[in-house]
């Protein structure tokens, strides 16, 4: 298994970072820092499967090999091309899947970072059972009360609500720091 290398800078994991979100289409260059912000949010529980799934992908190539195909769809080779050998294009799709791997895990990495500069904020699990639980904030208000054990003054749903916006505000600065500085200064 690929490990995450120490050595990379921070402008490193953040260039290879918004490249594979724009490449998966999780964050799109017309959005606003906030919606690409959200969109990343909502995206983490399934980046987080990805690997799970293409981790299982390699074992089945490793334990199955290529599922073969019907010889009766099986088109012939007019010019006598040399055939890859099956070997040679598991190993290869195991290669492409494992890099596909580590990257998912630098974005992860990255994601966890930048949410753990909020550890301490007492609203901070507002984000992960909104985007990641996808919770409602009635919902998340129970949770919340229920936590606190509060019986006689509740939380209101405008509460988590702007608690949510204000920390989507915040996690954009890291996440998309020369982006919002462009759209905060109007360029």
């Amino acid at each position: 298994m690929i490990k995450i290398k120490e050595e990379l800078s921070q402008k490193e994991i953040i260039k290879i970072v918004l490249n594979e979100l724009e490449k998966r289409n999780i964050i799109r260059s017309n959005f606003s820092t906030y919606k690409n912000t959200e969109q990343i949010l909502r995206d983490y529980p399934k980046l987080k499967q990805s690997i799970k799934d293409r981790q299982e992908q390699i074992n089945d190539y490793k334990n199955y090999g290529l599922q073969e195909k019907s010889k009766s769809i099986t088109s012939i080779s007019q010019n006598n091309n040399i055939r890859q050998d099956s070997d040679d294009i598991i190993n290869s799709s195991i290669a492409s899947l494992e890099k596909h791997i580590f990257k998912t895990k630098i974005v992860l990495k990255f994601i966890d970072n930048v949410l753990d500069k909020f550890k301490d904020d007492p609203y901070i699990d507002v984000i992960k059972l909104h985007y990641f639980e996808d919770k409602t904030y009635n919902q998340i208000a129970e949770i919340f009360d229920h936590k606190f054990g509060k019986k006689d003054k509740l939380t209101a749903p405008a509460t988590i609500g702007s608690n949510n916006q204000r920390l989507v505000r915040e996690l954009q600065k890291y996440l998309f720091p020369n982006d919002y500085l462009y759209q905060l200064l109007g360029y």
